[in-house]
């Protein structure tokens, strides 16, 4: 249904008791009005959730012993830790990745 169909007031929010008649001759006011108090009385606009700022502070591996990698072209998560002698859930970790997605260019903390 468009929104410019809702049988609800676009300014306030109350349900229109002459869209609820349109086509319906038993609606009536006091309808609106039941239909209003067993919902709270007035439809609310839903608000967007505030925006929450996400820390960027990232786990630091037990020894403290980094060193960086640029990523290269045909490089994977596997084959860089295989090359550091390390793991892919320490990098992932130590750089705060979520996925295994890489991209070339790209500078990686690699762990001891």
């Amino acid at each position: 249904m468009p929104r410019k169909d809702y049988p609800f007031d676009p300014n306030t929010g109350n349900y229109m008791t002459a869209w609820a008649s349109e086509g319906e001759s038993a609606a009536s006011a006091a309808d609106a009005a039941r239909w209003q108090s067993s919902h709270g009385g007035s439809v609310s606009r839903r608000q967007p959730s505030p925006v929450r700022k996400v820390s960027s502070k990232k786990k630091s591996t037990s020894s403290g012993k980094t060193s960086t990698y640029t990523i290269k072209s045909g490089d994977t998560l596997g084959g860089i830790a295989q090359k550091h002698k390390t793991t892919v859930a320490k990098i992932k970790a130590a750089n705060g990745l979520k996925s295994d997605l890489i991209r070339a260019g790209k500078t990686l903390k690699i762990p001891r």
